[in-house]
């Protein structure tokens, strides 16, 4: 038994050991915290995406998603001024990295399996591996990739014997074209996937124009938006099937001049005054006093993205049909009325649809679509395929009724018919672009936005204008030669 003499150290010691373990604390906590510093939290600034932070401190996406709680919890909903440890994600990196290398160590005389490489087949094409889903068919692989059975059976012989059943999960190879194997099936084949990257300010109907597509594709296309199409976020990703070629975005700075307005400026740079004050995030506590000296962020296009782009006018007509007459219209001459199957069906189904809404009027006037086969057909540079068709204007007064068509202006256009009519074709869904000269583009904004009560989404999302002649954006852009009539080009 310890003695009094001998007890009444131990509290004292006790309390020093105390003291020498909380000083000890925070010499290591003052470490870590120097170690959580500025090389292990990334701060999220505006345009950044998760991809590109990843890429910065050399890491996957997946390790800052693992070592995250919030981005575990929403990895798409980055938030400017969000900070993020990425020196977990780096020891996690490290970590599996380590555990691979023990993998290979320890099978050094495996032979490593031989990287993928492309196959080419037929005429420049090349083998796609297409892996069966509930609901393929032999008929939906031949539409989905513009092939027939017996392209599918040369290269695979199983299916060649009847009664040619496909299988969930089956493999099938598929040789097409170089230009639609690096498509995407999601797009029809018509282009690869985008990735837009959201800057401040973008509403769903600004993404949409951007690209010539509608908002209902962008939520069809992205199950996210589907749910809450107004929950965007600076910096979030959305992936498009662009009919007008995505450029380069840039954020640049600049400077106010004396003499500078918010209008002139946003001219300057192909842009709308309400986008270029959505840009500053609030931060322009009055547009129409600008100060000398004072900064804004413009976000500028740059060229074309790689991989994007290219000549859609040329082509050939297989398969084609005439527009036959019809009570509605009139056809300038049937031997320039060809068109694919889907094009006929859509003029028809659209001005059905005017007609239906807007009953009486003149005859719409049906002008070239294409040549039967297709083909070069002067003196247009496009309708080589059958996708394309010039039609006139509603006019009023003593050009109603002309045969020919005729250069409308605010005196004689009918604006509210020929809105309706461009909307029926519109609203189709199967339409890419629709040309019409860029004063007449006022008419129509200006008629939608005032006499239909248009929302501003909607009407960035169908309208170039008032972004400039050179700007492509919307459905509805102009093209030199289109006072007289306007040009649809359909998506089939």
């Amino acid at each position: 038994m310890v003695g009094p003499e001998y007890a009444k150290p131990w509290p004292v010691m006790r309390r020093i050991g105390l003291v020498f373990g909380a000083l000890l604390g925070l010499v290591l906590g003052a470490s870590r915290a120097e170690a959580k510093g500025d090389d292990c939290t990334h701060t999220v600034v505006s345009g950044q995406t998760l991809g590109h932070i990843a890429n910065r401190h050399g890491v996957s996406t997946r390790d800052l998603i693992e070592t995250n709680a919030a981005l575990k919890k929403d990895p798409d909903l980055l938030s400017v001024g969000q900070q993020l440890d990425v020196c977990e994600a780096k020891a996690r990196a490290a970590k599996r990295k380590a555990g691979a290398g023990s993998r290979d160590t320890s099978a050094k005389d495996e032979k490593a399996p031989a990287k993928k490489r492309r196959r080419s087949c037929g005429s420049g094409g090349e083998i796609v591996e297409h892996e069966v889903v509930s609901g393929d068919t032999l008929g939906k692989l031949t539409h989905d990739y513009a092939v027939t059975e017996k392209d599918i059976f040369r290269y695979n012989a199983e299916l060649a014997k009847p009664p040619h059943m496909l299988r969930v999960g089956q493999t099938v190879e598929i040789c097409v074209s170089g230009h639609r194997a690096r498509t995407s099936r999601l797009c029809g084949h018509r282009t690869p996937i985008f990735q837009h990257e959201v800057v401040p300010g973008e509403n769903l109907g600004q993404i949409a124009g951007r690209y010539g597509v509608r908002r209902s594709d962008l939520q069809r296309w992205n199950s996210r938006l589907r749910k809450n199409p107004d929950l965007l976020s600076v910096g979030q990703t959305v992936q498009v099937c662009p009919e007008i070629a995505p450029r380069e975005r840039n954020r640049i700075t600049y400077t106010v001049q004396s003499g500078d307005n918010l209008g002139e400026i946003a001219e300057r740079y192909h842009l709308t005054a309400r986008e270029l004050e959505r840009f500053q995030r609030g931060k322009l506590s009055d547009p129409s006093a600008l100060r000398v000296g004072q900064k804004l962020a413009v976000w500028v296009d740059g060229g074309v993205v790689s991989g994007f782009g290219g000549d859609r006018d040329k082509g050939v007509l297989s398969s084609g049909i005439v527009l036959p007459p019809g009570k509605h219209y009139t056809v300038k001459w049937e031997a320039g009325a060809w068109g694919t199957n889907e094009t006929i069906r859509a003029i028809q189904t659209g001005i059905a649809a005017y007609k239906g809404r807007m009953p009486g009027g003149p005859k719409v006037h049906i002008g070239d679509i294409s040549r039967r086969g297709g083909g070069p057909f002067k003196p247009h540079r496009s309708h080589q395929h059958g996708r394309d068709v010039d039609i006139g204007y509603v006019l009023k007064g003593d050009d109603a009724k002309e045969a020919r068509f005729r250069g409308a202006n605010e005196k004689n256009l009918d604006v509210a018919r020929t809105w309706r009519l461009l909307m029926s074709f519109i609203d189709t869904d199967e339409v890419v672009y629709v040309f019409v000269d860029y004063k007449l583009q006022k008419l129509l904004y200006e008629y939608a936005r005032d006499q239909r009560g248009a929302s501003e989404e909607f009407l960035d999302e169908i309208f170039q204008y008032p972004r400039g002649r050179r700007r492509a954006h919307g459905i509805i852009r102009h093209w030199k030669g289109h006072v007289n009539h306007f040009h649809v080009r359909f998506r089939k």
